[in-house]
Order: C-alpha cells, then sequence, then structure tokens
C-alpha cells in the first residue's frame, strides 16, 4: 500500500506522461503543427510560474524544456 505522498508523485507522474504522449502523438499524425505543440509546452511552463521555486516546479519546468529543446525544438 502507497501513502498519500506516493500516490499524489504517481498520479502527477502518469499524469504527466499520458500528457507527454497525447502531445506526441498529435503532433506525429499531423493534428497539430510544431508551433501549436511549442505552445502548449509554452502555456504549461506559464502555469508552473508559481511553484517554480520549489524542487517539485523546478523539476517539472526541466521535464517540459526537455520536450522544448528535443522532439519539439523550434529548428524542428
Amino acid at each position: 500500500m502507497t501513502n498519500g505522498s506516493n500516490l499524489g508523485a504517481g498520479n502527477a507522474l502518469a499524469g504527466g506522461v499520458i500528457a507527454a504522449a497525447l502531445l506526441e502523438a498529435l503532433f506525429d499524425k499531423g493534428i497539430i503543427n510544431l508551433a501549436e505543440a511549442r505552445d502548449v509546452l509554452d502555456r504549461a511552463m506559464k502555469s508552473l510560474a508559481p511553484v517554480m521555486q520549489t524542487t517539485d516546479g523546478w523539476q517539472a519546468a526541466q521535464v517540459i524544456g526537455g520536450l522544448q529543446r528535443g522532439k519539439f525544438s523550434a529548428r524542428g
């Protein structure tokens, strides 16, 4: 049995992985273009602003930044 903290972290991780997979699938199928995918990531990053100074917020920003620099790089 997991405690509440582990369950919360697991839920957050699962949600993030699902969202990233969905973004990639939409992009790969041509449903959204690069600019639209980057807009989604930019919005997600801006949503982190209130918690950016926390460890969790900083780590989340690193994941989003990795997507922005990787598959969804402005250079394509």
